[in-house]
């Protein structure tokens, strides 16, 4: 228990709970972007030299890499305009990859030896930040908007017809997940006071997929994917060597028992009527069986 409640796990698992709502969105519209190690780069870095060469203050450094995420994402929403599917995957990813390439020979930011010195950034402070961002994003995923956003994953050709507008909607919530990866990074560098292109490697977005895999494509989902799976290695010590193997398994048990997820749409109102017998307060129910049920 002592081990679940030091700060170190706690910061660890707002920065994860915040890189998972990043894949969240974009892959709720059915856009297959894995560019989150990029726009998390840029997001670092920025906010890094704003803090440390340009006297920002650290509210006005993270808005900044919030906003710069956000924009790193135009390029990006474009190809969603050309490309589908895994095509679209493997170019983000290897976008991401040129950025990181980027980092990696620029010298103001340290080039491959990193950057160090940034202001430290508090765990509780940190964590209030997360939970306001997890509250904001499940209003937004459970507004009209959001449910917009979940209509074009399932059948865009469907919602086109019922006048949605596919390619805002796409390009929004890639907007909204490069803004999330970007204060991620930003939190990340002001919290370790060190970066370095490593840290932004392929291996943080195969993580964060199965944080979302596990947890399932909603912002509770992504909380508690993120907190299982990057808790679970802290509590069972003697496997953390072994964390992607176990990673790897629980994704593929994932896949056979639960393959929506932990908490995929709609099973916190199924939970709840098992629970207390009644749904929650909400939108009414449609379905005659489930009115007679509940």
């Amino acid at each position: 228990m002592d081990v679940l409640l030091s700060e170190p796990v706690q910061a660890l698992v707002a920065i994860n709970v915040l890189l998972t709502l990043s894949l969240l969105f974009p892959f709720a519209t059915g856009v297959w972007s894995l560019g989150m190690p990029g726009f998390m780069a840029v997001g670092a870095y920025l906010a890094s030299w704003l803090t440390m060469n340009a006297g920002w203050s650290m509210p006005a450094a993270l808005a900044a890499a919030t906003l710069a995420g956000a924009l790193m994402t135009l390029p990006f929403a474009l190809l969603t305009l050309r490309i589908r599917d895994i095509y679209l995957a493997i170019a983000t990813l290897a976008a991401a990859e040129l950025i990181v390439l980027f980092f990696s020979h620029f010298k103001p930011t340290g080039a491959v030896m990193g950057l160090t010195g940034m202001p430290f950034l508090e765990t509780r402070w940190l964590v209030m930040l997360v939970v306001g961002v997890l509250i904001l994003c499940s209003w937004l995923f459970n507004s009209r908007w959001g449910k917009s956003l979940v209509a074009v994953g399932t059948d865009p050709v469907v919602a086109a017809c019922h006048g949605l507008n596919v390619p805002a909607l796409q390009f929004a919530s890639l907007a909204v997940g490069g803004a999330l990866a970007g204060l991620a990074g930003a939190c990340f560098a002001h919290y370790y006071s060190f970066i370095s292109p490593t840290n932004f490697g392929f291996h943080r977005t195969t993580t964060i997929l199965m944080f979302l895999v596990v947890g399932g494509l909603t912002p509770m989902g992504a909380l508690v994917g993120a907190a299982v799976l990057t808790l679970l290695p802290q509590v069972i010590t003697s496997v953390e060597d072994w964390a992607p193997a176990l990673y790897g398994a629980i994704v593929l048990l994932m896949a056979i028992v639960m393959p929506a997820g932990l908490l995929p749409k709609n099973r916190l109102p199924q939970l709840a009527r098992r629970w207390f017998g009644r749904a929650p307060p909400g939108p009414a129910v449609t379905d005659a069986k489930e009115a007679v049920r509940a």
